[in-house]
């Protein structure tokens, strides 16, 4: 008996390690992303999302695989209580501290695709107001600036030092 619940905990901290790997390859790989989102250079070329495609299917792989031997041994899997865990004294702490392991670098991958989302909407606001102002169907008024760098009225152009029209 005392081999088996050996065993088990080999096995189950081999998958949560192959979980915790694949969760970090995701999380560089959301990180990558995030700064080349955050740049307005050309950098955007640089992101693979092929490549973040397979993380995340190694990483549901993984998930699968370790939710797979928690059930087969009747042991809790739901992801609420995971994050809970807490080291004591009655319990595997190596199993404790991949747990946490793994609910930190979780939450790691979900703040950095967070920032991913705000950052691409920025980028498609950004766009969109630039295709307004391009747009032949928009409004023929154009955009006139003052000396001071402040928009000048239309009818006082004459006195504006820069002026853009739309196209």
């Amino acid at each position: 008996m005392e081999r088996d619940h050996q065993q088990l905990k080999k096995s189950l901290s081999k998958v949560l390690q192959k979980e915790i790997s694949c969760a970090r390859a995701l999380y560089h790989s959301l990180k990558n992303e995030s700064a080349a989102l955050a740049n307005v250079d050309n950098k955007l070329a640089h992101i693979d999302t092929a490549a973040k495609q397979r993380l995340i299917k190694d990483l549901q792989e993984a998930s699968e695989a370790r939710i797979a031997l928690m059930k087969q041994h009747d042991l809790t899997y739901v992801p609420a209580l995971i994050e809970e865990y807490k080291i004591t004294a009655n319990r595997n702490t190596e199993l404790d501290i991949l747990f946490i392991q793994l609910s930190e670098v979780a939450q790691q991958c979900f703040s950095e695709n967070r920032l991913i989302g705000q950052l691409i909407n920025r980028r498609t606001h950004l766009i969109t107001q630039t295709l307004s102002v391009l747009s032949p169907s928009a409004e023929a008024q154009g955009l006139t600036y003052a000396e001071s760098g402040s928009t000048a009225e239309p009818d006082n152009s004459r006195n504006a030092f820069f002026c853009l029209t739309k196209v």
